[in-house]
């Protein structure tokens, strides 16, 4: 039974996406996670952190 709709043809591999192909490259991984860092130390120096340390 061949139920040609449902499933492509085992030779057939599409092209990833270009959005795929960038997330897939080392540079976004070191993009990303250097975003992440700067906002973390961005959160730290920020007056909210302050309000959120118990006075003492």
């Amino acid at each position: 039974m061949n139920v040609s709709g449902r499933f492509p043809p085992q030779g057939a591999k599409e092209e990833p996406s270009a959005f795929e192909q960038i997330k897939k490259s080392p540079a976004f991984i070191i993009g990303t996670q250097a975003v992440l860092f700067g906002i973390g130390v961005l959160f730290i120096q920020s007056p909210l952190m302050d309000m959120l340390v118990p006075q003492l």
